[in-house]
């Protein structure tokens, strides 16, 4: 039986991977189970073993630091036949990959939750000056009890600096690497959270952001270009996605504001949206504008308050029937007066009858001692049927059917105009406000100094559409925008309300994210 600094008793391999092997091992100092992950050095040159060593144990003791509950912590480090070892906390458990290819893609709310706490783990890493590199399902561990957990900080740093930048083998799959990392910048909490925002899109799309390939320098390629594919099964998690997968690192939420906005949708309550505020050239005159969140940056370009937000909504509920309830009143109420006004009549018949039929001595007269409520009791009980006890048959409530539709337009028309309008801007503004209400669009949107930015408008995928009762319509769109100066190219989210109730598509509001 092996035993790790005459201290950790190997008992079973749990797992093995590029950067080393997991062995569950017991501690036989405080007598308690642990995980031991041995390094392996394989991509690392004979003369450059020390410094590879040396540079694991001081990641290692830098992660052991980062005490979260939602972090697996590091206990020790040990370096057993030249290889250094991490001593870990123990979870029975499985990885989050494992669990999607038993499971496939698992509903919008519990990746929010998945989410939320593997970046309130973050939170407290980068809080901490630690950055994770590689966050991916196979390093979030979900426990038995449901419990998550993110593991293997500091063991990227330890050896990835050596491995890549001495050999230029990259360890492991680039499906969920940040696009600035595979240009050659160097990892920060942004790149985390790009990370993050890929491995939730992996658990409600089903693969990665960038697709499933095994050629992975032409998977490399396409990150190093940021072609993210936008979300389409995301629900309520696609506005926070967009932004986690934005090329541009300064325009992705923080740790914090994700988790914080992942717990909301993980709860069903509409999201806080953190408004990440992207350089660019201010907006014109006309155009409403958000405080800036700091020194020297400029606000976004951001539509009138009549836009809606950029997170979709589930479609509402059908509310109550209060409709049906005040039908109900009003049906009662008229057989209440009905019954009332028989009764009178009633009274004044048999009156009648009383004074001109006289010879009949056993009739009984009315008299006018007689209360309204001894009266309204005579036809109740002379009538073989009495209404009151069918009121949904006095007057029915008229089908659904017969209601006409809100809108005579499909999702999938709303699909064609918004890729229809889109098509031509940049060049021909003029045009595109012809697709908008009159009564809604922006007056100097045929001159507005925001398209003429951009040299190039793309639409990436298929926008994302909630239909209303009202015969409205909310479509998330993923736009590629190409600045007409610099060429560059970033993706941005712009969010149209758009009215079918005519006879023609118009749009009433947009915000530019």
């Amino acid at each position: 039986m092996n035993k790790l600094g005459d201290r950790y008793v190997l008992l079973d391999q749990l797992g093995a991977g590029a950067m080393g092997v997991v062995w569950r091992a017991r501690d036989e100092l405080l007598h308690r189970d642990v995980a031991v992950k041995q390094l392996l050095l394989n991509d690392v040159q004979p003369h450059e073993s020390h410094e590879a060593v040396q540079r694991a144990m001081r990641e290692g003791r830098i992660a052991a630091r980062l005490q979260h509950p939602n972090a697996i912590a590091v206990y020790d480090v040990v370096v057993e036949a030249g290889k250094p070892c991490l001593v870990m906390e123990y979870l029975p458990s499985k990885n989050l990959s494992a669990i999607l290819d038993e499971r496939g893609p698992l509903p919008p709310q519990e990746a929010a939750r998945i989410g939320s706490l593997a970046a309130s783990a973050l939170a407290a890493a980068h809080e901490a000056g630690i950055v994770h590199r590689d966050i991916k399902p196979g390093n979030v561990l979900i426990g038995r009890d449901g419990a998550v957990k993110i593991t293997d900080f500091g063991i990227s740093r330890a050896l990835g600096d050596v491995a890549v930048t001495k050999t230029g083998m990259l360890a492991g799959t680039p499906a969920y690497l940040a696009p600035e990392l595979a240009r050659g910048a160097d990892p920060a909490p942004p790149s985390d959270m790009f990370s993050l925002g890929a491995t939730i899109y992996a658990m409600t799309e089903g693969e990665p952001p960038f697709g499933k390939s095994t050629n992975d320098l032409g998977l490399l390629y396409k990150v190093a270009r940021g072609e993210t594919r936008p979300p389409v099964r995301s629900g309520p998690l696609t506005g926070l996605l967009v932004r986690m997968l934005s090329n541009e690192p300064s325009q992705r939420p923080t740790a914090t504001q994700a988790a914080q906005e992942l717990k909301a949708i993980a709860s069903g309550a509409v999201a806080t949206v953190t408004r990440v505020i992207p350089p660019g050239p201010p907006p014109r005159s006309g155009t409403a504008v958000m405080p800036s969140s700091g020194p020297g940056t400029q606000g976004p370009r951001t539509p009138p308050p009549r836009t809606r937000p950029p997170v979709p909504l589930p479609d509402p509920e059908p509310e109550p029937e209060p409709s049906s309830k005040n039908r109900g009143l009003a049906i009662a109420a008229s057989i209440l007066a009905v019954l009332l006004i028989a009764g009178i009549a009633y009274a004044i018949v048999q009156g009648n009858k009383s004074e001109n039929n006289t010879a009949d001595p056993s009739s009984t007269p009315v008299t006018t001692s007689e209360t309204p409520a001894e009266t309204s009791e005579k036809p109740a009980q002379n009538t073989p049927a009495p209404t009151s006890n069918k009121p949904t048959q006095t007057k029915p409530s008229p089908p659904p059917s017969t209601k006409p539709p809100a809108t005579k337009f499909t999702p999938a028309q709303v699909v064609t105009f918004v890729k229809q309008h889109y098509a031509k801007l940049p060049k021909n503004p003029a045009s595109a406000r012809q697709d908008w209400n009159p009564d809604d669009a922006p007056q100097d949107y045929a001159d507005d100094e925001y398209w003429k930015a951009y040299s190039k408008v793309v639409v990436k995928g298929n926008p994302v559409v909630t239909p209303a009762e009202d015969g409205t319509f909310t479509v998330v769109t993923a736009l590629e925008l190409t600045e007409a100066e610099t060429n560059k190219v970033t993706t941005e989210e712009h969010t149209l309300t758009i009215s079918g109730k005519g006879e023609k598509l118009l749009i009433t509001g947009e915000e530019r994210g």
